[in-house]
């Protein structure tokens, strides 16, 4: 009995060595591919206590010190430091979140950075995270980040401290970037404009009865999902309040296109269906692009 106890115990030791010995590894794995990295592209990186390497390139001037439930909105650019996967896309890769609270779609790292280095809003910093901060042994399959990769985040931290602020900047950011012009800005922050008011005498009212074709699309990747004709449907049977909005701008025969940030498009709720042609997923706080053509309008 003794001697099987003592053999267990050696077991017992040499695994806890074993484990700590791959750990230390990783960690130094970690560190010489990213010091081979920075010194390869001639970064100039601080290396933290954390073992995330960081660069202020613009400091946060705005504000006081983020703690972990300050909401924060930021954009950022991604790329794995063997080049495989590159996320440039500051309008696609945009979040909004409170500083202590990890995403499940994000690295651990992330956020951490940004509120340990950064600190402070209307900043941008340069992050280069461990994979052992990141994404681990797995990765992220999904977005082909390899197992044990080092990510490399430049992070734009927006000046701005609610939904419909950030929302107001993407919408601008969107407009500019592409060309858009003879859109008008309505208290709520809806932004829309009239492509026809519409020849019919029936003006639409909160109360009206609407038939109306349109065209839903998410804002910021242009993904349509969904297009549909309605006959007889009241104004007020629309989820989004910005649609209902809108729509009052017309008589009938109107066409209209809408930008409606989420506290009036859908909020913090997902929506989806399976009905019709498209099966869509709309995620939380999403900015919706709407084309609308009324047909006709009873009051």
């Amino acid at each position: 009995m003794k001697q099987f106890a003592f053999a267990f115990l050696a077991v017992l030791v040499l695994a806890m060595f074993s484990c700590k010995k791959e750990y230390e590894t990783i960690v130094s794995f970690d560190n010489n591919t990213i010091q081979n990295y920075i010194s390869a592209n001639n970064l100039t990186m601080t290396k933290g206590d954390s073992g995330i390497f960081y660069q202020i390139i613009k400091p946060g001037t705005t504000g006081n010190v983020l703690t972990d439930t300050d909401r924060i909105f930021y954009a950022f650019t991604l790329k794995t430091l063997d080049g495989k996967y590159v996320s440039t896309d500051t309008v696609l890769n945009r979040v909004s979140n409170y500083a202590g609270l990890t995403l499940t779609t994000l690295p651990y790292g992330l956020q951490f950075g940004i509120k340990k280095y950064l600190q402070k809003r209307n900043g941008i910093i340069r992050l280069i995270i461990p994979s052992k901060q990141a994404y681990g042994i797995n990765g992220y399959p999904s977005v082909k980040i390899g197992g044990n990769e080092s990510l490399d985040y430049t992070v734009y931290l927006y000046n701005v401290d609610s939904q419909l602020a950030y929302d107001t900047v993407q919408i601008r950011n969107y407009i500019k970037k592409n060309n858009l012009t003879g859109f008008k800005k309505t208290p709520s922050g809806l932004y829309y404009k009239i492509v026809d008011p519409g020849s019919g005498t029936d003006q639409i009212y909160a109360t009206s009865t609407v038939t109306v074709n349109y065209t839903k699309r998410l804002l910021l990747s242009g993904t349509v999902v969904e297009t549909k004709s309605l006959a007889a449907q009241s104004i007020t049977a629309f989820a989004s309040a910005g649609f209902q909005e809108g729509l009052q701008f017309l008589n009938s025969g109107g066409k209209i296109r809408m930008l409606i940030p989420s506290g009036i498009g859908y909020g913090t709720a997902a929506a989806s269906t399976t009905d019709g042609a498209y099966n869509y997923n709309v995620p939380s706080n999403s900015i919706l692009d709407f084309d609308a053509n009324v047909t006709a309008v009873t009051n």
